[in-house]
């Protein structure tokens, strides 16, 4: 069997993520962040748990194929109402645990899909 080295097209790789820290490229980052569009910034959430439409604005406005919800070292589902809100939107939204998500936020970016990710330390 032949194996051959995909390229992620993606400036965004995520190398690792521990102790609350994500550690991108060269970069360390000590709190919560959004990806899009290969953009990392800080994200102005503190709990899932009081997850509002407001808190994935500008994520949606990305207009991204899914959304990738690291929720953390517990995984932590928001209110339904907000899940079906963007369900609407024919966007896909998964919640998982940070170090999950991270892993599938690589995967994805592999294959070169449209997507957006939140990560909670």
């Amino acid at each position: 069997m032949k194996l051959t080295l995909q390229t992620n097209k993606s400036d965004v790789f995520i190398k690792n993520y521990e102790n609350h820290k994500i550690y991108i490229n060269d970069k360390v980052f000590e709190n919560n962040i959004m990806i899009i569009n290969s953009n990392i910034t800080k994200w102005e959430i503190t709990s899932l748990k009081i997850s509002t439409h407001e808190y994935y604005k500008e994520i949606l406005m990305a207009n991204p194929e899914i959304i990738i919800i690291g929720t953390g070292t517990k995984l932590i589902m928001p209110d339904n109402k907000l899940i079906h809100e963007i369900h609407k939107k024919n966007i896909g939204i998964e919640f998982m645990i940070t170090e999950s998500a991270c892993k599938t936020y690589n995967v994805l970016a592999s294959e070169n899909r449209n997507i957006a990710a939140g990560l909670l330390l």
